[in-house]
């Protein structure tokens, strides 16, 4: 028996929009003939000339009285500048630069280790007379100090020493402005603290700089994230402490929930992910170091004024106390990470209790609170203790 013939599947072929006929050999060949062949791909970017960004002459800078001699043109990123090389020349490292005799717009001396900002701040010292400039005669403004410290940085770099040095002078002033300081940016804190990190000479600048960023993060005047940055650039303990402590209580307070009661913890974007680390484990550790105060009430020393015997009683009032003011309504207001409310509360709840006022001798009972002070300000000084991370 002959197996049954196979039956080849029909071809077709769409010819536009509305045609479709049957593929046979001559359409084939037809079709073969007429389709264009692909065009290759041509990746436009690689046709693209490179994109040389334009060069603009500075508006204030750029000399252009063609009446006026010993004029060097210098272009710092992609701004032109045009200005005499006898105040240039004040400084030999600047003067090795700018050497060269002829300079245009077409061939400028070229500088790469600052920036335009930097070199205008620079020409606007070596034009005017900034060692008249006093900041205790007027207001300071952001943008006067920031001009400020990029004379600051390229007068390092190139070396104009005289004028570095009065430049670092002003900016000690400026750091003791408690007006300035307890407004100005934490941008424009993070500059400065950036300087006075970057010099061994200038530690005393930095502590004050760091108090007074600390108070302004304590009294929530002031942003925690750029202070945490700052303080781990530097490894500045006392900021991280206070900074990382206030970002844990604000994460608290935007925590979300889903609809399973499982809670979300939002952190700042610009934190890496070490940070966060640190942040969660500070939490946990914050959260372990009150229960652990909760539970075990602080030792109360005997005073002079007691006795063993009569002490005995003032122990057992001081924990009984104690015991009860943990769970007051007024402390279980606090989450359990913000320790500092917490025992600030403790300790106001525990300073107008009349049972304890009536079962301890005077004396201890005033050991005990000062005791559950110096709790509380031992605390404040080592927050950054809490905030190590994992090991």
């Amino acid at each position: 028996m002959m197996p049954p013939s196979e039956t080849k599947p029909r071809k077709f072929i769409i010819v536009d929009g509305s045609t479709v006929r049957e593929r046979t050999r001559d359409s084939e060949e037809e079709t073969t003939e007429v389709r264009p062949k692909k065009r290759q791909r041509i990746d436009d970017d690689d046709n693209k000339p490179d994109i040389i960004p334009s060069v603009a002459r500075d508006p204030e800078y750029y000399k252009e009285d063609v009446l006026l001699s010993g004029l060097i043109v210098v272009q710092v990123e992609n701004i032109l500048f045009k200005a005499h090389r006898n105040l240039l020349y004040a400084s030999s490292t600047m003067k090795e630069h700018c050497v060269r005799l002829v300079t245009s717009d077409d061939d400028p001396v070229v500088l790469t280790a600052a920036t335009a900002d930097e070199f205008r701040a620079l020409l606007w010292a070596l034009y005017t007379s900034p060692h008249e400039v006093d900041v205790e005669d007027h207001s300071i403004e952001e943008e006067e100090v920031n001009r400020l410290l990029s004379i600051c940085s390229i007068s390092k770099t190139y070396q104009y020493t005289s004028l570095h040095a009065w430049t670092i002078k002003v900016l000690n002033k400026i750091a003791t402005n408690k007006i300035f300081t307890d407004s100005c940016s934490s941008a424009m804190l993070t500059r400065l603290v950036d300087l006075a990190a970057s010099q061994p000479l200038h530690k005393s600048m930095l502590t004050l700089l760091v108090q007074r960023w600390t108070d302004r993060i304590r009294n929530s005047s002031i942003a925690s994230v750029p202070a945490m940055l700052a303080a781990d650039r530097h490894n500045l303990s006392e900021l991280r402490g206070i900074s990382y402590y206030v970002h844990v209580q604000d994460m608290i307070d935007r925590q979300t929930s889903t609809a399973t009661g499982a809670t979300q913890l939002r952190t700042d974007e610009k934190l890496g992910n070490g940070q966060v680390m640190r942040v969660l484990s500070g939490y946990w550790s914050l959260v372990s170091f009150w229960e652990d105060v909760r539970k075990k009430p602080l030792e109360v020393q005997c005073a002079d004024a007691c006795n063993k015997e009569a002490h005995a009683k003032c122990v057992a009032t001081w924990e009984k106390r104690w015991n009860s003011a943990v769970g007051w309504k007024r402390i279980l207001g606090h989450n359990s990470a913000d320790v500092l409310a917490l025992l600030a509360c403790l300790r106001d709840q525990l300073s107008g209790d009349d049972e304890l006022r009536e079962g301890m001798a005077p004396a201890c009972r005033l050991a005990g609170l000062k005791a559950l002070k110096d709790k509380l300000e031992h605390t404040r000084e080592h927050l950054a203790d809490h905030f190590f991370g994992c090991v």
